[in-house]
Parts: C-alpha cells; structure tokens; sequence
C-alpha cells in the first residue's frame, strides 16, 4: 500500500457566503440522536407509573423488566452499527440514515399499541437498533457537509441533541398523560424522515457516484454561493482528488493494512473507550441515590422529587454540551478535552471521598457530593461525551471513515452495556468508593494520554495530523495537500 500527496493549491481563497445551511442541516440530521435520547430518558419519569397499581399495562412491570427495558437497546445498537455502517458506503448517507428513523418510529408504535413487558422490551430493541444507525450514519453526514470551520462545532451536535432528547422526555413525563408523551415522541422520527426526504445527499458520496455537477448545487446551497464560484470549484477538485482511487467500503483488513491509519484508529478508540470508562454513565444512573443520601443532611436545601432530579442534571448537560459547541472550534479538540477529562477525574474523586467518609460515620456537608455530581456531568456533557465523535471522523479519509466508525461504535456501544450490567456487582465487590476513584484514575489517565499521544485536528488535514502520529515535521505549510489511499 501506498500513499501518495497531491497538491491543490496554495491560494488562499477569501471567506464568503453562510454558513446556516450548514447548522440547520445538521441539527435536521442529528434527530435520531434526539429520540435516542428520548429514549434513553423515558423509563426515568414513567418508571413508578408502569411498575405501579395504575400502570398501563395489564399488570404492574417487575425490576427485572425494567432492568431488561433499559440495557436492550445495548445488545441491537452494535448489531445494528455494522449493518448501517455497510449501508452507508454502499447505498449513501441519506438512504441509510432515512432507514434508521424507521425502526424508531416502529418503536414507538408498539409502545402506543401495547404496554406489555414484552412489547414494551421488544419496542425498545427496535429503538435501539435504529439509535446504533445513528451513531454510524450521523456524524459522517454532519462532517460531510461541514466546512473545516464549524466542523468541530456541528459535531458536538450529536451529544447536544441526545442531551436535549433527555431533557424533552424529563418535562413531558412530569407534565403530561403517559399516551400523550408517546404521540409527542413518535412525531420526532416522523418528522425527520419527511425533512430528510427533501435534503440531499453529502457532497463526498455524490462525487463517489460520479455526479460532479449535482455535488456543485449542492456545495453551492450548503455555502449559501452560486454552484460557478472559484471556491465551489475548489472544493469539488479537492473531493474528486481524494476519492479517485478511494472506493468507500467496510473494510478492517484495509484499515489494519495502513499503519499509520490503524495507529490514528487505536487513538481514536482509546479516547472513545475513555469517554465509557470515565464513570460518567454510572454517576448518572446513581444519581437518584446520591440525591436521596445528601437529603438527609439537614444543613443542606436540596430536596427535589425523582423527576425534578432528572431535570436538574438534564439542564447541567444541555448547558455543557451548549459550551462544547461554542468552544470547541475556538479552543480546540484536545485542550478541551484535556481540560474536561482533568474536570472529571477530580469530581469523581471528590465523590469517591464522599462515599468513603459516609462509608466510616463521618457525614460531609449535604451539597459536596451535589457539587461534584453536577460538576461530572457538566464536564462529560462539555468535552468527554461530544469530542471523541469529532476527532474520530477527523481522523481518517473518505474510503476508512466508515469503516472506523463501525468498528469504533460497535465496541463503545458494547462497553456500554457491559458497565450497565457489571456497574452493581463491582460495587458490591469493592465499595462504591472504590469504584468512583478507579473511574477518577481512568479520566486522570486520559490527561497524560492526550498530551502525549493525540494529536490536534482542528482546522488541519491528513497529512498534518498524520505526520504529528509518526513524529514528523511538515515540509511546506503553505500548500493543501489531501491524502488519497492507493492498493
């Protein structure tokens, strides 16, 4: 295998037009993520009405079907990734991302039809089928059709919408009848089928397809310019450039192939797996019992229900994930990241001191572990949950882009549900204490790995990022070069 650099050209081009076609089309795009967050959300304000005396159901639920309810969507997501993930550089982003509003609204049918646990379980595989699409499909259609200058900020998108989704679903459940909850959350896949039916399909699958002409009018809309202008014309050379010897398939053996691809992949996936093993899952999940035991210290003024908990730290994401889309292409990838993952580590060890304090009789003040529940959060919502995304489909060129963003979704989807379901018995085995400081060491940890090992991609291409992985200097800074793979 060999790679190869071409030259573009070293003329700056001067920045003009809009980008609102940009954002609006990414928000439009990021709406599975919206109703997996919805979903995600939903058991949280409904769980005492299905598993009470007037539950919809013919029967009360029982914890395990709950528990079933709330990890299945974990075993179909990384079914569901490769199917997806194949989908998309076959057919395009648009048809597979059409196909992953389907089974959510499937679900969600189901659930209006029926309340029974197994309907009810078997609505929430279909849900999470199509949601492990959406981590697939999603933010390759987002960096698609976004300029490197809001590249980082459209894709912080996907966690911002998934934390809106938790939000959404928190009011409506404390505000509204049950089947009502269930129309307003059948709408959103809906509504983003008939919308996306109308967009078009990214600029780097139409030049694939050969429609050079059809991708000018389409980079022309998105840049709010006429499809003639010189930087159009540019961009289209650049992506016909990259892609003339880059079929876009799945294909690990071509990843593993390339070793400085395969070494950029192993830091793609240790940042993403850091985003899992940072704790920030299970502290969400703990929330309600962290909540209940800074309640009983009476020096403290928090006392909220169950819902208006889940409110709370819902705000704290969207508040964090709204930062993250300010900031990110402004500070950079990795300072953020590094800065978050810093925010983290020492919150989850601050609750870890709470819990071993409790732990021998001695009580610290109520709102300590309210602090650094609220502060952990913010810092996932603000840096750990959205940048590993960004950097992932920065990272890699048109033909492995897929590819690594199945495999790397698979794994983390399957970690997800792997911590879900060990996250008690380890509690059980070591303390809860013990628990959130090996969750402190892994953020801590992470600082270091990202310092040394994970290069910054904001506003650079391949060979910059590529040459920072294999500790080379960059010969002429003042020409664009794209990185075509060639077998």
């Amino acid at each position: 295998m060999v790679n190869k650099m071409y030259k573009v050209t070293s003329e700056k081009i001067e920045k003009k037009g809009s980008k609102h076609y940009q954002v609006l089309m990414s928000i439009v795009v990021c709406m599975p993520i919206l109703a997996y967050g919805t979903a995600m959300g939903w058991i949280s304000p409904h769980k005492a009405l299905l598993m009470g005396d007037s539950s919809p159901s013919l029967e009360p639920l029982t914890e395990e079907d709950v528990s079933w309810m709330a990890s299945i969507m974990f075993i179909f997501a990384p079914i569901a990734v490769f199917i997806y993930g194949m989908a998309a550089d076959k057919f395009g982003r648009k048809k597979a991302l059409l196909c992953v509003s389907i089974p959510i609204l499937l679900g969600w049918v189901v659930k209006l039809i029926s309340s029974h646990p197994v309907a009810l379980i078997g609505a929430r595989a279909l849900i999470g089928f199509g949601s492990g699409g959406g981590f697939v499909v999603c933010p390759l259609y987002v960096k698609e059709i976004s300029e490197d200058s809001i590249r980082g900020m459209t894709g912080t998108f996907l966690i911002f919408s998934q934390t809106v989704g938790n939000l959404v679903v928190f009011m409506l459940g404390d505000l509204l009848p049950y089947h009502t909850v269930l129309w307003i959350l059948l709408a959103i896949p809906l509504i983003h089928f008939c919308i996306l039916l109308k967009l078009p399909e990214t600029p780097s699958y139409l030049i694939k397809c050969g429609k050079n002409e059809e991708t000018a009018k389409v980079l022309g809309w998105l840049r709010s310019l006429p499809p003639t202008d010189s930087s159009i014309s540019e961009e289209v050379d650049r992506l016909i450039i990259e892609q003339t010897t880059c079929e876009p398939k799945f294909s690990p053996k071509l990843l593993f192939a390339d070793k400085t691809a395969l070494k950029a992949f192993w830091v793609a996936l240790i940042v993403n797996l850091t985003r899992e093993f940072c704790g920030c899952i299970a502290v969400l999940v703990y929330a309600s019992h962290i909540f209940a035991e800074a309640g009983k210290d009476p020096g403290t003024s928090i006392a909220l229900s169950p819902n208006k908990q889940s409110i709370l730290l819902a705000a704290v994401q969207i508040f964090g994930s709204f930062l993250a889309c300010q900031l990110v292409d402004r500070a950079g990838r990795k300072p953020l990241l590094t800065v978050t993952s810093v925010v983290a580590g020492f919150s989850m060890c601050l609750l870890g001191v709470w819990f071993y304090l409790q732990g021998v009789g001695t009580l610290l003040p109520g709102w300590v572990p309210i602090v650094a529940l609220c502060t952990c959060i913010f810092a996932d919502a603000s840096g750990l949950q959205p940048l590993p995304y960004v950097i992932m489909t920065e990272m890699f060129n048109f033909q492995l882009r897929g590819t690594v963003a199945t495999l790397i979704m698979a794994i983390s989807l399957a970690t997800d549900f792997a911590l879900l379901k060990l996250f008690a018995p380890l509690n059980n085995w070591i303390g809860y204490h013990s628990t959130f400081w090996v969750f402190s060491f892994v953020c801590l940890a992470n600082v270091f790995y990202l310092i040394f090992y994970v290069p910054e991609t904001k506003m650079r291409n391949l060979e910059d990022i590529y040459a920072d992985l294999e500790g080379k200097k960059i010969r002429n800074k003042n020409e664009d070069i794209v990185e075509t793979v060639h077998v």
